[in-house]
């Protein structure tokens, strides 16, 4: 049999991308959201999930700990008189500790006087009055001796605490010597403990 002259068909497909014609913004734009978009979309929407489960737990974390804040709310109140009471004390405690740092320390200025003060002198009238920075004292005493006199000034004199010694008066009556002294004294607080 003859062959029939029948022609072949053929197809020719064309597999390479032109490159001619660039593509369009919007094909280029779908290729990439099919491609690299999707999987941020669903990175996304992941996020949204675990965020809205999140929040179920989190108001619940916040509903359990109020509960607890609500039920600790009497008993926070039952302790309101003990509170006025500590409030009180913290404030007397304050206002002799500011006292205490304020007011000389007067046993101490006392007990230097003392030791500085001879055997036979006798100390009648002493007046110690306040000043802003220092204490100013008055010391009205009886000696035998002139002796006496002279170690119970130059005694006080020599004390680091007084300054400004001064014999204000000198009288004799009697075999027996009246004076006066005035002096100051620096403040010295007994310190005190810190509340």
């Amino acid at each position: 049999m003859p062959k029939s002259k029948n022609p072949k068909l053929k197809i020719h497909l064309d597999l390479l991308k032109p490159q001619s014609n660039s593509e369009k913004l919007p094909i280029k734009l779908m290729r990439w959201l099919l491609s690299t978009g999707r999987y941020i979309f669903i990175f996304v929407e992941g996020l949204v999930l675990i965020a809205f489960i999140a929040r179920f737990k989190l108001d619940a974390d916040l509903s359990t700990r109020k509960e607890a804040i609500d039920q600790q709310v009497p008993y926070i109140q039952s302790l309101k008189s003990y509170e006025i009471l500590i409030r009180q004390t913290q404030l007397k405690l304050s206002t002799i500790d500011t006292f205490k740092r304020i007011s000389p320390d007067y046993s101490l200025i006392l007990k230097k006087i003392a030791d500085q003060t001879p055997v036979d002198v006798k100390l009648i009238n002493m007046n110690l009055n306040k000043n802003i920075d220092n204490l100013a004292i008055q010391i009205n005493g009886q000696a035998q001796t002139s002796n006496d006199l002279i170690s119970f000034v130059t005694g006080l004199k020599s004390d680091q605490t007084f300054s400004d010694v001064n014999l204000a008066s000198v009288g004799l009556e009697e075999k027996i010597i009246s004076f006066t002294i005035t002096t100051s004294a620096k403040l010295t607080n007994s310190g005190g403990k810190n509340l």
